[in-house]
C-alpha cells in the first residue's frame, strides 16, 4: 500500500498547526474543490495513502463535516457547507492559500527593479515536501558585474516581509559562467535546481547557459 506523501509547511502550514493530519488534508482537499470527489481524488489531491484518506473520511463524517453520496461501493464525497464550523474552516484555508500566494509575490517583487535573468525557487519548498524549519531556498542568475549588489538587495528587501510573512529566505546567486560550469560538470545540486526549479521572474536558470554574459531585453 503506497505511503502518504510529506505534505509543504510553506503551502499548508494548518497541517502542522492543527495537527489531526489525515483529517486536515482531506478536508483542505474537498474545501479547495468545492464540489463532489471520490476517494481515488482525495488521494491523489491530499497526497495521503488510501488508507490514511480512509480513516480521515470516517473521521470528517462522524462530525458531520463531510457528507456522501452514492453507494457503499460507489460514494462520493463533499465539504458539508451548512456545518457550522464550515465559514471558519473555509476562511482559513483562504487564509493558508493566500498567505503561500503572498510569500511569492514577495520573492518576486524583492528583485522586481533589479537586473535578474532568472529568479525561481528550489529545493523542498519548490518540491513541496518542505518542513516548518526549511528554509525558503530563492536562487536568482545575473551578470558577475551585478550580482552581489543584486544578491544583497534581494535579502534586504525580503528581511522585513519574511519576518511578517514567517518563513526563512536562503537566497543563492549565480552569474552566467557559473551556470555553463555548472551544468558542464553534471553538477548534483545543478541537477536538482534544473529539476525542481520554480520560476517567479524571468527564464528558467538552465537558459543562461546559451548566453554570453548579458541579460536581454
Amino acid at each position: 500500500m503506497a505511503r502518504s506523501e510529506r505534505e509543504s509547511a510553506i503551502r499548508n502550514p494548518l497541517t502542522f498547526v492543527l495537527g489531526v493530519d489525515s483529517s486536515l488534508r482531506v478536508l483542505r482537499a474537498l474545501v479547495q474543490h468545492g464540489g463532489m470527489l471520490a476517494a481515488s481524488e482525495i488521494v491523489r489531491m491530499s497526497r495521503l495513502s488510501r488508507e490514511s484518506v480512509r480513516l480521515g473520511l470516517r473521521s470528517l463524517e462522524s462530525m458531520g463535516i463531510v457528507a456522501w453520496s452514492g453507494s457503499a461501493h460507489a460514494r462520493v464525497y463533499r465539504f458539508n457547507d451548512s456545518h457550522y464550523l464550515a465559514p471558519v474552516l473555509t476562511a482559513l484555508f483562504e487564509a493558508e492559500k493566500e498567505r503561500f500566494l503572498a510569500v511569492l509575490d514577495t520573492v518576486r517583487q524583492s528583485a522586481a527593479d533589479k537586473p535578474v535573468f532568472s529568479l525561481f525557487i528550489y529545493g523542498s519548498a519548490a518540491r513541496g515536501d518542505d518542513g516548518p524549519d526549511s528554509d525558503l531556498d530563492i536562487g536568482l542568475v545575473a551578470r558577475a558585474d551585478d550580482l552581489a549588489a543584486v544578491v544583497a538587495g534581494v535579502r534586504e528587501a525580503l528581511r522585513e516581509p519574511s519576518e511578517k510573512l514567517g518563513f526563512l529566505p536562503n537566497v543563492v546567486g549565480l552569474d552566467f559562467n557559473d551556470v555553463r560550469r555548472l551544468a558542464g560538470g553534471e553538477d548534483p545540486w545543478w541537477k536538482n535546481v534544473k529539476q525542481d526549479a520554480v520560476v517567479l521572474c524571468g527564464s528558467r536558470p538552465e537558459d543562461a547557459i546559451s548566453l554570453r554574459g548579458e541579460l536581454r531585453g
